[in-house]
């Protein structure tokens, strides 16, 4: 198990949101590595930040898992003291259950001592988008001409959930 956990974010319960699905905290250096090495996820990286592992104390990596089957990950980063930001890393066969892994990771997000949670979302990734909108994230804005993503400058999206959108959902 990767030894960057954040004591404070540390949480050591698993995440279930339905019983085929859950979010555990952690991940292993093997499930990592097939994370960062699946071509459906790797297509996601840019030009200053590749696809690659992050180590850092401020990162949390969350193993997403289907009827016992490793599907992929989330990386949850402490931005400050009430932000969390959140990126999935779900595998193509984990489609069909990303919204209960999504509210997964959510639940472990908002039983954290936060205030909201934000994705940040290319442009031109309107699945990724969707996905987020689908989980109660609302657009709050863009950042124009934010990333190169394949020689390419593209705008990042902001989307963000607070604490009390999530508890009235």
């Amino acid at each position: 198990m990767c030894e960057n956990q954040p004591a404070e974010l540390w949480h050591p319960a698993a995440f279930p949101i339905k019983e085929l699905c859950m979010v555990t905290v952690g991940i292993t250096e093997q499930h990592l590595m097939e994370v960062y090495s699946d071509t459906y996820i790797t297509k996601v990286g840019h030009d200053h930040r590749p696809a690659a592992p992050i180590q850092h104390p401020n990162v949390t990596y969350l193993s997403a898992w289907v009827d016992g089957k490793f599907s992929g990950a989330f990386i949850a980063i402490k931005q400050s003291a009430v932000e969390l930001e959140l990126h999935a890393l779900l595998k193509k066969s984990a489609l069909k259950e990303s919204r209960d892994l999504g509210f997964a990771c959510l639940s472990w997000a908002f039983a954290q001592p936060i205030l909201r949670v934000t994705a940040y979302i290319i442009e031109g990734l309107d699945m990724a988008k969707n996905y987020c909108i689908k989980l109660g994230f609302k657009v709050e804005g863009c950042r124009r001409c934010a990333c190169v993503q394949n020689g390419v400058v593209k705008d990042v999206y902001v989307l963000g959930m607070t604490r009390q959108e999530w508890s009235a959902k």
